[in-house]
């Protein structure tokens, strides 16, 4: 979301220094109205000591271009131009609070859970991404047409008609003998599970329709309540089993997920699953169901921990980025939520990429 214009006019051999103290965005670059001659003039940007060159403008030739490039709060900037002709540099500032970002995001759909296997129904309950209880309760508001519900509506009906044939038969015989209740119980229902056996091995022959969504959160619900507590030891190895990837800027990326597909590169636009935690555990934002939170890879929109640390990742796939305070927020934080020089770690999944 933008919040405002931003200009500067570089005027031949001067250089323009700054510490960003607020987040913007450089949209375009353009010679002045009037130029002192013909000749090619660069614009140049300077970041942590490095240089480069913006982009090239040349009277009756190029003398405008679109730039998208952001810069963040808290770096140190320099521009200045190689050649004799004056440049306007034009863009706007950027709110830096991520929820207005997710808020201005297209309004998306709850996460749809008829794409996910049990298995990965059970990661996200592991994970506390989705609550079983709250599932289970959505999905009994659904229609239940399972083969189960379809077999025990047969039986039902066969045991009813048979109920009856075994009481006329009984009723018909030439020398009635009474007959204690509780053995007519018995018999009918011997009658019954002998029925519904013959109905279960006839529907096991059929072929084996997938089970309903209902079925399948009860069998994760199960599953999650007989799995034994692991030790902390054992957790720790798990842990170390990961695979961990150090990239640019001290960010380490543990691969809790590979997901399927191309790896996602920079310039896509990508939908994210994320917690943002401090060091000591303390979370500070999260976004885990409903829309996912969408930005352009690489293009400065979000810290830059995020930029390289996503880079790579596959649909579906889920990691742990930790992420040391100069690719965060650097020593001037974001309060009241995140201190100065605060690592952060970010449990992300990516949704979706375009």
């Amino acid at each position: 979301m933008f919040r405002g214009f931003w200009g500067l006019k570089i005027v031949p051999g001067k250089t323009y220094s700054q510490t960003v103290d607020a987040s913007f965005r450089l949209s375009n670059a353009a010679l002045g109205a009037t130029v002192e001659d013909d000749s090619r003039t660069s614009v140049v940007l300077t970041v942590d000591d490095k240089s480069f060159v913006l982009c090239s403008l040349t009277p009756g030739s190029i003398e405008q271009q679109t730039l998208d490039i952001g810069l963040t709060e808290g770096e140190e900037i320099t521009f200045e131009t190689q050649g004799n002709n004056e440049v306007h540099l034009t863009g706007n500032f950027i709110a830096e609070d991520m929820d207005s970002d997710y808020d201005s995001e297209e309004d998306g759909d709850e996460m749809d859970l008829s794409d996910l296997s049990p298995e990965e129904l059970k990661e996200l309950i592991d994970e506390g991404l989705i609550d079983p209880e709250t599932l289970l309760e959505e999905m009994e508001d659904g229609n239940y047409d399972s083969d189960d519900a379809e077999a025990d509506m047969r039986i039902r009906e066969i045991t009813d008609e048979d109920e009856q044939e075994l009481v006329e038969e009984l009723e018909s015989e030439e020398e009635p003998v009474p007959v204690p209740e509780t053995e007519v119980k018995i018999k009918k229902q011997a009658k019954k599970a002998e029925l519904k056996r013959k109905a279960e091995e006839e529907e096991a022959a059929k072929p084996k329709k997938s089970k309903s969504k209902k079925d399948e959160v009860k069998k994760v619900k199960e599953e999650v309540k007989e799995e034994p507590k692991k030790t902390k030891e054992e957790a720790k190895k798990e842990a170390k089993k990961a695979k961990t990837i150090e990239l640019q800027g001290g960010v380490v990326a543990e691969v809790k997920k590979e997901g399927t597909g191309a790896g996602v590169k920079k310039g896509a636009r990508v939908g994210m699953y994320y917690i943002g935690k401090l060091a000591s555990g303390k979370v500070f934002d999260q976004n885990t169901k409903g829309k996912p939170f969408w930005f352009r890879l690489g293009a400065s929109e979000v810290i830059k921990g995020w930029d390289v640390g996503i880079v790579g990742m596959k649909k579906g796939g889920e990691r742990r980025l930790t992420i040391p305070a100069a690719m965060a927020y650097g020593k001037r934080g974001a309060p009241p939520d995140i201190p100065p020089n605060a690592t952060l770690v970010f449990d992300i999944r990516l949704v979706d990429y375009k």
